[in-house]
Formats: structure tokens, C-alpha cells, sequence
């Protein structure tokens, strides 16, 4: 005799109904993620517009509760949809930006870095993996949950301009308005460096950018094998390839972080006045991706220390470290690996994608920090999309992947909102 099915409790009930909502919303979704693609948003220079009007917009049309842009600058928006709310804590918010690194040389990418196709499974185009099919899943994230029946609580889906170049205009901006005040964070960069969805980040590196300049002798070139002088190009070369062979960074060690920080020499790279000239200046750029206990006092004393001794053995090397500024310190970020958020962000991937997602470190910056500094627990990084194809030529994200981000973060914020974990 067949035992009866026993009555499903509410929560299952819309789990399932979200995943439906989802399922009949997914070409939407991905052609959404089109759009974002083709709306460019390079950064720098920096205008937001054209993909902030298409978020709002959408938001607006699959029923959010509210919808608001906020701006330092009109041409740097960042949105803000609501897509319920309550007075029942918590509050959870999802966020992502909106801006792009540059295209760079276009003529390396086919197609075009705002012509999207969507050819073998995959979304094509700037942005795509970083992290604009992430934005569009988590806008239909909370399109689904509206539909399913709103759990209590309070989700926000918060997109930001401006976090590719120092966040100024975007997260710096917006952390700390009461408005905005969330108990927990999803950033959805993306996790994964060959392998999409490799860990839900608990820690993420911070970022310090220092100009390392050195100033030689400018004059006539024709004079310089009869009279002293001091070439600022060559004295440059010689401190990069010093650098590169021997500068490390004190740091405390971090069981999630074996590799230590990164150092980045040479991201930027300038010298001289133009031909008929010698060189009387020449600089370069140092981006140092920074550990849990680190700091800029500590940085700042390494550098020091490095070039000192690098001037003493070298009398004629006029060289300095200076800080970038907007750009000269933001920490590391963490959140507890037990976590309620972190919990539910394990057990929806698990759902979706049918195996354990273990934690682990974002190795890049995100504007997780900046929730985190404004007193929010926060996910710097759980998202679709891998590392190794983004900021390059022929960026793309699997279509697959942008689906189960939208199924990922809807019962990340069931599970959080509903009272599947209970809030720290």
C-alpha cells in the first residue's frame, strides 16, 4: 500500500514557486543581460547612465516595490530597488556594479565589446562576466520572489557605479546613508579563477596603489655623454627590475591566503618629454592587493625601507613612493565562515548546482569593503563567471552560469529572510 505524500511546508512550497517564477522568466533574463552589455560603461572615463536608466527601468516593470537613482554626479547613477520590505528584520541586500574596465585595443575583440551574441552557451562581450550578468540575475532574483510571495524582512538590490576605478562615485558614495543600512551583504563578483562558482568568499584582498617616480637631469640630449646627468628612464628601469626580483611586503599570515599579497609593478608607466630630450622624470604604477592585518602605515614603511637602501647603494637615484590618491587604501574585507548568510549562500548552491561550494578568498578588491566598513556582514564575492576572462579581449560568461545566479541568490535571500538561519 502506498503511503500518502506528506503535505509540503510552506518554505518548500515557495522554493518551488520561485523556481518556477524563474523558469518562466529565463529568456528574459538572459536577453536583460544582453542589453546590460550592449549599454556601455567604461570606466575610466566614467558615465553610468545608459545601464543604470535600463536596471531601473527593468526593475519598475517586474513590480518592485520602489525604485530610486542616487547620484554625486548625474552622469555617475547609482540604482536602488526595493523589491519588498517590511519592518521584520533583517534586512539583506544584493549588490553588483555597473561599470567596466576599458575595451582597450577593440580591434582584439570579435565581435565588438558592445555587441553581445550569445554563441556556444556563452554571452559574448564587456562586462558580461564582470560583472553585468550578475546584475541582471540578481534584478531577477527579486522579480521571482515578489512573484513567489515575499518572505519578511527587507531585500534591496543595490547597483553601483564607479567600483572599477576606486568606488568614489558608487559604494564610498552610498555606505553609511540610513536609507541603505543593510544587516547583510551578497556581493555577486564572480568566484571562480578556471572553474565558475569555486567558493562563496568569506575574506577578500584589499587594494593600495602607490606612484613610484624618479627624477633624473632633463636637458638637451645631444649633451649627455659631455656633461653630468642622470637618466630617470634607466634609474626607473633599475628600480622595476629591483622591485620585481626582490620587494615583499610584511604581512600577517592567513590560512585562506597561502600565496600572501600581490604585488603589481608597472600597471602604469611613464618617463620622459619627447625625442631631443633626455629624461628628467619617469614613474610608474604599483597596485599591492592587501591581506587581512595588513595596513598603509605598514605598506608605506616597507617601500620606504626598500628604496633607502637602494639609494644608498646608488647616490645619483632620486626616487619616491607616494600614495595614489582615491586609490591609496582600501582594506581587506571578511565575513565569519558561519555566518547565517554565508550558511544559506553553501546550501542554495548546493541546491542549484548539486555539490558542496566550499569557502574561500576573493584574491581582488570588491566594494564589499565598503558595506563592511558601514557595519554590514558581508559576502565580498559569490558570483557567476570566472576571474581569467574578465578585464580581456573577448570577456564572456556562460548563459547557464547568469541562470543559476538567478536561482542562487533567489533562495540565498528565502533561506536568509525566511528564517531558514537565523541572523547574527
Amino acid at each position: 500500500m502506498r503511503r500518502p505524500t506528506p503535505p509540503s511546508s510552506p518554505a518548500s512550497a515557495r522554493k518551488r514557486s520561485v523556481m518556477l517564477a524563474l523558469a518562466a522568466r529565463e529568456q528574459e533574463l538572459i536577453e536583460f543581460a544582453r542589453a546590460l552589455v550592449a549599454a556601455p560603461s567604461p570606466n575610466p572615463p566614467g558615465d553610468e547612465r545608459q545601464v543604470a536608466d535600463l536596471a531601473r527601468a527593468e526593475m519598475e516593470r517586474l513590480g518592485y516595490a520602489g525604485t530610486r537613482t542616487i547620484a554625486m554626479d548625474p552622469a555617475r547613477p547609482n540604482v536602488v530597488g526595493v523589491a519588498f520590505e517590511s519592518s521584520t528584520e533583517p534586512t539583506l541586500m544584493l549588490n553588483g556594479h555597473i561599470d567596466t574596465k576599458p575595451a582597450g585595443d577593440v580591434a582584439e575583440w570579435s565581435p565588438g565589446p558592445y555587441d553581445p551574441v550569445l554563441r556556444d552557451g556563452r554571452l559574448h562581450g564587456l562586462g558580461s562576466a564582470d560583472m553585468k550578468g550578475a546584475v541582471a540575475a540578481m534584478v531577477y532574483a527579486g522579480a521571482a520572489l515578489i512573484e513567489a510571495g515575499a518572505p519578511p524582512g527587507t531585500l534591496k538590490i543595490v547597483l553601483t557605479a564607479d567600483e572599477e576605478a576606486g568606488s568614489r562615485y558608487g559604494a564610498r558614495f552610498l555606505a553609511g546613508r540610513p536609507e541603505l543600512a543593510a544587516d547583510s551583504v551578497l556581493v555577486g563578483e564572480a568566484t571562480g579563477m578556471e572553474v565558475p562558482w569555486a567558493y562563496v568568499a568569506v575574506a577578500s584582498r584589499g587594494l593600495s596603489c602607490f606612484l613610484v617616480k624618479v627624477r633624473g637631469t632633463q636637458m638637451h640630449s645631444s649633451l649627455s655623454d659631455q656633461v653630468p646627468s642622470v637618466n630617470a628612464s634607466v634609474q626607473l628601469a633599475k628600480v622595476l627590475t629591483r622591485m620585481a626580483a626582490g620587494f615583499k611586503p610584511t604581512y600577517p599570515a592567513n590560512p585562506l591566503v597561502p600565496g600572501g599579497p600581490t604585488v603589481n609593478l608597472g600597471v602604469t608607466l611613464s618617463g620622459g618629454v619627447f625625442f631631443g630630450v633626455y629624461p628628467g622624470h619617469a614613474e610608474f604604477g604599483l597596485d599591492i592587493r592587501t591581506l587581512p592585518g595588513m595596513t598603509l602605515a605598514g605598506l608605506q614603511a616597507d617601500l620606504a625601507a626598500f628604496l633607502e637602501e637602494m639609494r644608498r647603494e646608488d647616490s645619483d637615484l632620486d626616487v619616491t613612493a607616494e600614495a595614489v590618491p582615491d586609490l591609496a587604501w582600501f582594506p581587506p574585507s571578511s565575513i565569519d565562515p558561519q555566518h547565517p548568510l554565508v550558511a544559506a549562500a553553501q546550501s542554495s548552491a548546493r541546491d542549484v548546482l548539486g555539490r558542496d561550494v566550499p569557502v574561500g578568498t576573493m584574491p581582488a578588491f570588491t566594494d564589499g569593503t565598503h558595506w563592511h566598513l558601514a557595519g554590514s556582514a558581508c559576502i565580498p564575492a559569490f558570483g557567476p563567471g570566472t576571474l581569467l576572462v574578465a578585464h580581456r579581449p573577448n570577456e564572456s560568461v556562460a548563459v547557464a552560469e547568469i541562470v543559476e545566479a538567478a536561482r542562487i541568490y533567489a533562495l540565498t535571500a528565502l533561506r536568509y529572510l525566511g528564517g531558514e538561519v537565523t541572523p547574527k
